[in-house]
């Protein structure tokens, strides 16, 4: 029962699919920049740019479904 509450995470690193990744634009390297000098949390980085991957892969995919109905 208790097992889970002392087993140490080992996969933290991949819960969280940006650690070791690349930025993919120019806008996340600058949010990487910004959260290194004033030293925000990593975490607020990290749902901004999933955020942002999300917004565009949305858009694309709308994006596409229109040009197939015109």
């Amino acid at each position: 029962m208790f097992r889970k509450w002392f087993k140490k995470n080992e996969n933290k690193e991949q819960e969280c699919s940006f650690y070791g990744e690349q930025a993919e634009d120019e806008m996340e390297e600058s949010l990487w920049e910004i959260k290194e000098e004033y030293d925000l949390p990593t975490e607020e980085i990290l749902n901004v740019v999933q955020s942002k991957r999300d917004n565009l892969t949305h858009m694309h995919k709308m994006i596409s479904r229109k040009q197939k109905y015109e």
